[in-house]
């Protein structure tokens, strides 16, 4: 597999983030295109290069946070960083620890750190770790 076919679907991701800014219809085209870029990732991993897959990350932050801007609703209330926890916000979209942080990573987490799920973007530490893309 060459290397263009990662900037491909990367390319198809940045257009629907871009588009995402004026509907939300276009979220299931977008996790579909997610998918294909996870799917490349675990067959060819050595493939992508540190900016590749920092730029997919933060198109998927963007994705969400705009996705997420047409639910509406909140203001939601914020709480306090769980044990071990770093940052008082998503490392990747940066939407602020709140009510919404209910999940956790049974595959990130530890005894000592809890990793939340971000419910916008669905960041964990897996992400970070190199387990998987997005």
């Amino acid at each position: 597999m060459p290397h263009s076919a990662i900037e491909k679907e990367t390319e198809v991701l940045r257009e629907l983030v871009i588009a995402a800014s004026r509907s939300p219809a276009v979220e299931a085209e977008a996790e579909a295109c997610l998918g294909r870029l996870n799917a490349l990732y675990r067959k060819s991993p050595d493939l992508f290069t540190p900016e590749d897959v920092r730029f997919v990350n933060v198109l998927r932050g963007r994705l969400g946070a705009r996705l997420a801007a047409h639910r509406g609703g909140g203001p939601f209330a914020r709480i306090a960083k769980p044990k071990g926890t770093k940052l008082d916000h998503c490392w990747r979209c940066e939407t602020p620890l709140d009510e919404r942080f209910t999940e956790t990573c049974p595959d990130c987490s530890t005894k000592a750190a809890r990793r939340l799920v971000c419910p916008v973007c669905k960041a964990c530490g897996c992400q970070e770790a190199g387990k998987v893309l997005v």
